[in-house]
């Protein structure tokens, strides 16, 4: 029996290192708590795993990805666009078609939309919030930004409701 689990278990590992994919903690998952082997770094793990507390009300605050980068890649211009997005912004989605990057990973178009909007002027601290590789949606944040969120300070709060003003006789 346990020869029939060992042999199983090597053709699921041969299987997922095949699709280029490790699932964390050995469990089944949906598509955007998949890991890619290429980012094993422990800095970025947390950029890959599912969104919880903070973090996914920080994923909502940003409503809708600002900038898309298409198959032919990433130029100067959305690098300055991103620069401009994130000096109005505190975090901004970047929708990106992996394709025309390295290995097909958003971990390698994360590093060269920071090195592009660098390259136009922004700030070197340009965080990687988080990935969703279901969506091929990037978030990026300023500097600083992974300390308010941890800490509950981003998003802030919704502003009170509106009182109706009295009307005078």
């Amino acid at each position: 029996m346990s020869r029939f689990l060992s042999s199983l278990l090597s053709l699921a590992l041969l299987f997922s290192q095949s699709l280029a994919f490790v699932i964390p903690n050995s469990q089944l998952c949906s598509n955007h708590q998949l890991w890619s082997l290429k980012s094993s770094s422990s800095d970025n793990n947390a950029a890959f795993e599912q969104l919880s507390g903070n973090r996914q009300k920080a994923w909502q605050h940003a409503k809708k990805p600002l900038l898309r980068i298409g198959g032919k890649g990433a130029t100067k211009t959305h690098g300055n666009s991103l620069r401009q997005l994130l000096d109005q912004h505190t975090v901004v989605k970047v929708k990106v078609n992996p394709s025309a990057f390295e290995d097909n990973s958003l971990l390698n178009a994360f590093e060269v939309l920071k090195q592009l909007a660098v390259d136009s002027g922004a700030n070197d601290g340009m965080e990687l919030i988080h990935i969703r590789t279901s969506d091929k949606v990037i978030l990026f944040g300023k500097e600083g930004t992974l300390d308010l969120i941890d800490a509950g300070d981003f998003p802030p709060p919704p502003p009170p409701p509106r009182e109706p003003k009295e009307e005078e006789e």
